[in-house]
């Protein structure tokens, strides 16, 4: 796989002006863009988004964790928006804003979430969604600090605290 320092040697250029190139940050002359652009097409390089996340603290990416893809779409338990249509929406508002959208399904095993959430952590995610297939409490693990958790089709016990401060005293009594 080729690197930055690949396609600088084979254009005659520094690094550091394939990277003006790449990123169009600082003007660059015309047939030095073109002996760039030559050599990347002739090497076949692909930017690493990896490096480009490390720099930037942005990865692109946001992690989706749902059981929607492989449970039923028929299951008449519970009633409300079924979760395939709540992940369809968020895959839309993704594509829109430029994100990509990492799925991953639970195959209805809520054990295999704590695993889920640590590899999108891992991949860099600039945040993530947790889907859930009805309305209803959730206790899921904890996420670092610099991970955004959205929760969505459910709640957990913070928010019940927070929006539901009678509903907690109460159950306290219980």
């Amino acid at each position: 796989m080729a690197t930055i320092y690949d396609v600088a040697r084979v254009a005659g250029v520094s690094p550091k002006t394939v990277s003006r190139v790449l990123n169009g940050d600082a003007p660059v002359k015309k047939h030095t863009k073109e002996a760039v652009n030559k050599a990347i097409a002739e090497l076949g390089y692909v930017p690493s988004t990896a490096a480009r996340a490390m720099r930037s603290n942005k990865s692109g990416l946001v992690g989706l964790i749902t059981g929607a893809i492989s449970l039923s779409p028929n299951r008449s338990e519970n009633a409300g928006l079924p979760d395939l249509y709540i992940v369809q929406g968020i895959q839309r508002a993704m594509e829109a804003s430029g994100k990509t959208l990492l799925i991953a399904d639970t195959g209805g095993q809520m054990d295999r979430v704590p695993q889920l959430i640590r590899t999108f952590e891992e991949h860099r995610v600039e945040g993530l969604l947790y889907v859930a297939d009805h309305h209803r409490e959730v206790s899921l693990p904890p996420v670092s600090p610099t991970t955004k958790m959205v929760l969505a089709n459910c709640f957990d016990e913070r928010a019940r605290r927070r929006f539901c401060p009678m509903i907690t005293k109460a159950s306290s009594i219980w």
